[in-house]
């Protein structure tokens, strides 16, 4: 007993309340009904968000990886390879924004993964202007 307090802990409840811990719950038997939580408009709106983020990093991965395949195709003297490494930068910069947007990161593994060039990366959020396109 809390002399103290009159018998009582600070909190109004009886001192020997205070040591009293909880016992364990059972486990659930296969007859019991399992609850769970009910789904909210915003659980749902929640789950719509992520399967179109999930759709759209999954588009814009297929476009770069066409992208940087028709830039490993082409040879280093070619005149269109400035403008498919413009295409490819382009997409990467959109995939890496989408990844950043929908909470994944480590980027640099990614562009490990991908073995994206150098150049690309380089030029990857910078926009030509139409007069200096090719």
């Amino acid at each position: 007993m809390c002399r103290r307090h009159g018998g009582r802990s600070r909190r109004g409840l009886p001192a020997h309340a205070i040591a009293t811990v909880p016992p364990i719950p059972a486990a659930p038997t296969e007859q019991e009904v399992r609850v769970e939580k009910l789904k909210t408009g915003l659980d749902v709106l929640e789950y719509e968000i992520r399967q179109e983020q999930a759709a759209t990093i999954g588009r814009l991965a297929r476009d770069l990886r066409h992208a940087l395949d028709a830039l490993k195709e082409t040879d280093s003297r070619d005149p269109q390879r400035a403008r498919l490494v413009d295409a490819a930068a382009y997409a990467l910069w959109n995939f890496v924004v989408q990844r950043d947007c929908s909470g994944l990161r480590f980027t640099e593994q990614f562009l490990e993964d991908y073995a994206v060039p150098g150049e690309v990366r380089a030029k990857m959020g910078a926009v030509r202007s139409p007069l200096t396109a090719c």
